[in-house]
């Protein structure tokens, strides 16, 4: 019986594992985007004295 108990926290626990990697991944995701989106949209310096 415990060792059934010990498979299913296992399972569990990989399963939290994954579900936090993923989030990890959409958070930094989402960072990278918001940051190129920030750069892209300020205007060019080098044209302005043109």
């Amino acid at each position: 019986m415990s060792q059934l108990a010990a498979n299913k926290g296992s399972k569990i626990i990989k399963a939290l594992g994954v579900i936090t990697l993923i989030g990890v991944i959409i958070a930094v995701g989402r960072i990278v985007l918001k940051v190129f989106n920030e750069k892209n949209a300020e205007p060019d310096d080098s044209q302005a004295g043109v």
